[in-house]
């Protein structure tokens, strides 16, 4: 369903149900992470989504690729250190922050983990989703 919706017709399958499905799991994980925030801090306000935990997923993503469980993980090994440095230069950060983003977005569109798989051919079995 994902690359070629008509091959999947084709199969027989009925991709508007799959596709509800596929929307209805990923809006139940948004919802029970939202319940569980509230009953953890007893509050939610804006103050509790800062960019850069907003951001974070997104360009851990960007940055260690999708497709792969590991690429987002290593997206996070290398990007909270990284924001941690930023920290030092106050308001400035954000703009560094995003000028590493468009880099990773112009220069290595894949991911990081998509040149450790090509690199290292192990870790093809491990890694695909």
């Amino acid at each position: 369903v994902k690359d070629n919706d008509q091959a999947v017709r084709a199969s027989g399958m009925n991709i508007t149900f799959f596709k509800a499905i596929a929307v209805f799991i990923a809006s139940a994980m948004g919802c029970l992470g939202g319940a569980s925030l509230v009953h953890i801090y007893m509050w939610a306000g804006i103050s509790q989504f800062a960019l850069d935990f907003s951001i974070l997923p997104i360009a851990a993503t960007v940055i260690g690729g999708a497709g792969t469980l590991v690429g987002p993980v290593l997206g996070c090994v290398i990007l909270v250190p990284v924001s941690e440095l930023l920290r030092a230069f106050g308001t400035l950060r954000i703009v560094f922050y995003s000028l590493i983003l468009v880099g990773f977005i112009v220069l290595r569109s894949e991911g990081l983990m998509v040149y450790g798989q090509r690199k290292y051919h192990q870790f093809e079995r491990w890694v695909k989703v």
